[in-house]
């Protein structure tokens, strides 16, 4: 089966860069993790998951892919040089660079994954999103270390937020709603109403999108994804699909990558 990536006609269009979001398919790992399964701790194989991740960069002419440890915080790594082995750019859930050949990786399971590309100072950004990382601003974090490390203007930038859960299938509860509540002074559209439980339905990709604009994005240059990652099990890996099934911690998860070339 070949490689199934989905890319962003807002950035497609933009010389000496390359990105994508990967799927399902296209890789050689199996059962929960099948088949291109980027993420090696959840239990699959490292041999598969090297192999998945070696496809998916000469497929996107890439000499290195650059990983975070990630924790659902809102620390930036700035990438300055290619990783030695598997070794991690750092502890974070953003990266930024402005070295060509460099792909920055953010990896997903249901969080929503943001690309962020400065076409005129030569610089891009991978966010992993969970509801977490979102009440913290991560977007907000590194679009200011943008602007403090390249010199990047919000107004410039191009963003593109791939595939995650939708709100019909992420109920959160009380305490989560609250801290968004807290952080959007309107929470329409992010959340529905509370439930008898006091719980919602949250929006986390639409939470980044506004995020953005309230960085200074400009609303033409930000495109979403409609992908639900629960919804469609056939191309993309779910956490709390897999929960919902008693098998908590054993899935795959997927990624969004940008690099310049």
């Amino acid at each position: 089966m070949s490689l199934d990536l989905l890319t962003s006609p807002l950035l497609a269009g933009e010389s000496g860069l390359v990105h994508a979001f990967t799927t399902r398919a296209g890789g050689v790992s199996e059962g929960p993790y099948a088949s291109l399964n980027m993420t090696r701790s959840r239990g699959d194989s490292a041999e598969h998951v090297a192999t998945n991740r070696g496809r998916v960069r000469e497929a996107l002419g890439l000499d290195h892919l650059a990983f975070a440890i990630q924790v659902h915080g809102n620390a930036v790594v700035r990438v300055d040089a290619a990783p030695k082995g598997d070794q991690a750019a750092g502890e974070a859930d953003a990266m930024i660079t402005d070295r060509p050949g460099i792909g920055l990786v953010c990896q997903t399971a249901d969080c929503t994954p943001i690309l962020i590309l400065d076409p005129k100072r030569r610089a891009v950004a991978a966010i992993h999103s969970g509801w977490r990382s979102t009440v913290l601003d991560i977007v907000g974090e590194t679009i200011a270390a943008m602007a403090r490390e390249y010199g990047s203007e919000p107004g410039d930038l191009i963003a593109a937020i791939g595939p995650s859960i939708s709100a019909a299938n992420y109920r959160v509860g009380p305490e989560v709603v609250a801290q968004f509540e807290a952080v959007f002074a309107d929470a329409g559209g992010i959340l529905s109403a509370r439930d008898d439980e006091g719980g919602a339905q949250l929006d986390v990709g639409e939470a980044c999108r506004r995020q953005l604009l309230s960085a200074g994005l400009q609303a033409e240059k930000i495109e979403r994804s409609q992908l639900c990652t629960y919804a469609e099990e056939g191309r993309l890996f779910s956490a709390r699909r897999a929960h919902h099934r008693g098998q908590s911690g054993i899935f795959g998860g997927q990624a969004g990558i940008i690099g310049l070339r």
